[in-house]
C-alpha cells in the first residue's frame, strides 16, 4: 500500500468515527435504568400517568429530574406545569401541582396555578375545593377566595359566589389600588340571582374608590342597566346634611336610625357595606342569612360576619330602603367604645358624597 493511499484511508477512517461520535445520543440523554426509575419514582410521588411519549419527551423528562435531584423545587414544578399544559396534558398538570403542595408542606403558588387549570377545564367543584386549600395557607390573602368565587359563580353557587367576593373585596389592602375583577364578579353574582339593585352597588363603591379612574362610559351604561332593570330607588333627602371630621383621628361618628332602632355609627367609606354588630342587629330586627359566611378586617385582625338586610337607614333626613348589610359577632373594641357599626358604601353610594379635611357633605343625587 502506497503512503499516499494510506494517507486517504485514515483520513476517510477519521471522518467515519467523527460522524458516528455527533450522531451518537450524549450520555446525559440517554437515561441509564438508574435515571428511569428516579423518574418513575417522581411521576408516582406525583400522581402522574403519562404515556411513554410525553414523559420521555426533552421538556417534561428535564423537570422530573430536577424534581428528582430536588423534590420541593419550586421552580422545577412551575415549569413542569407548563410543561404538559404545553404537551395537551392540563389534567395531569394540575394533579402535579396539587400533589407537590400536599408533599412539600403547602405550596400556595403551586394551588393558583391548578386551579387557573381547573377553570379553564370548567371543573368547578374541583377548583372550588382546591381554592379552598389556597385560603387555609393564607387565610389573610384575598386571592384565593376570589379564585374560589369565579368557581362558585361559574359553579351556580351564587350565594357563595357573593359571600367569596365580598371577602376578597374587604381583605385587599388598599382599596384605591384594588382591580376591579371583585367588584364586577359581585355585581355580576346578584345580576344572575335577579337582584338588580343590589348588583348597582359593587359598581358605584368601585367607582367612588377612584372617580377619576373609574368613572367611565362602561360603568355607567353597567349602572343605568342596572338600575332600569330593578326600577332602582336613589337614596331620598330633603337637603344636604354637614358633619365636621373631628380631630386628631379623622373620624367621623353619626348617629343612625336602623329599621328606626337608633345607633351610633362611624362613617366609611372603604367598607363595601353597613356592618353593625350582631347585639345591634338583633335589636334593630334586621335580616340575616345565616347561611353566608365572609371574613373582615378589623382593627383587631380579621372577624367573620354575615350578610344581611336592611329594611331602611336614615341619618337625618338622608333615607335609603332594602340596603345590604353584614352583621359581625360583637368583640370588645370592634368599632370602638360605645360605637354599633361602619357607615359604609351599601348606604353612601345611594347619596352625592364629598369628603374633605374638616367636612363631609351628603344629598340626594340628581
Amino acid at each position: 500500500m502506497t503512503r499516499a493511499r494510506f494517507a486517504t484511508l485514515a483520513r476517510l477512517l477519521s471522518l467515519i468515527i467523527a460522524s458516528a461520535a455527533l450522531n451518537a445520543p450524549a450520555a446525559s440523554q440517554t437515561p441509564g435504568a438508574g435515571d428511569t426509575d428516579d423518574l418513575l419514582a417522581v411521576m408516582e410521588r406525583l400522581k402522574l400517568r403519562l404515556p411513554t411519549n410525553v414523559s420521555g419527551s426533552d421538556s417534561v423528562r428535564r423537570f422530573l429530574g430536577q424534581l428528582s435531584r430536588e423534590r420541593c423545587d419550586q421552580q422545577a414544578i412551575a415549569d413542569l406545569g407548563k410543561a404538559l399544559e404545553s404537551a395537551g396534558y392540563r389534567r395531569e398538570a394540575s394533579t402535579a401541582l396539587v400533589t407537590y403542595s400536599e408533599t412539600c408542606g403547602g405550596h400556595a403558588q403551586s394551588l393558583r396555578s391548578a386551579v387557573t387549570i381547573l377553570l379553564r377545564l370548567s371543573d368547578y367543584d374541583t377548583a372550588a375545593k382546591v381554592a379552598s386549600k389556597v385560603i387555609e395557607l393564607e387565610p389573610f390573602n384575598g386571592a384565593g377566595y376570589l379564585q374560589r368565587a369565579l368557581a362558585h359563580e361559574l359553579g351556580g353557587l351564587l350565594q357563595k359566589a357573593i359571600d367569596d367576593y365580598t371577602t376578597a373585596i374587604e381583605l385587599y389592602g388598599d382599596k384605591k389600588k384594588i382591580p376591579s375583577v371583585s367588584y364586577i364578579g359581585l355585581a355580576r353574582s346578584y345580576d344572575k340571582l335577579g337582584q338588580f339593585c343590589d348588583a348597582v352597588l359593587p359598581i358605584e363603591t368601585w367607582v367612588s374608590l377612584n372617580p377619576a379612574q373609574n368613572d367611565t362610559s362602561q360603568t355607567q351604561a353597567m349602572i343605568a342597566t342596572y338600575r332600569s332593570e330593578g326600577k332602582c330607588e336613589l337614596g331620598t333627602a330633603t337637603g344636604e346634611e354637614v358633619f365636621a371630621v373631628s380631630r386628631p383621628n379623622n373620624v367621623v361618628r353619626l348617629p343612625v336610625e336602623i329599621n328606626g332602632t337608633r345607633g351610633l355609627f362611624v362613617l366609611d367609606t372603604g367598607a363595601t357595606f353597613v356592618t353593625l354588630k350582631n347585639t345591634f342587629a338583633q335589636k334593630a330586627k334586621v335580616q340575616v342569612d345565616s347561611n353566608s359566611i365572609v371574613r373582615l378586617n378589623t382593627a383587631n385582625g380579621t372577624s367573620t360576619a354575615k350578610r344581611g338586610r336592611a329594611g331602611s337607614i336614615q341619618l337625618r333626613s338622608l333615607q335609603a330602603k332594602e340596603v345590604p348589610v353584614v352583621v359581625q359577632d360583637d368583640a370588645k373594641g370592634l368599632f370602638g367604645e360605645g360605637v354599633d357599626g361602619l357607615l359604609g358604601m351599601s348606604f353612601l353610594s345611594r347619596f352625592k358624597l364629598t369628603v374633605d379635611a374638616k367636612i363631609v357633605r351628603i344629598s340626594a343625587r340628581k
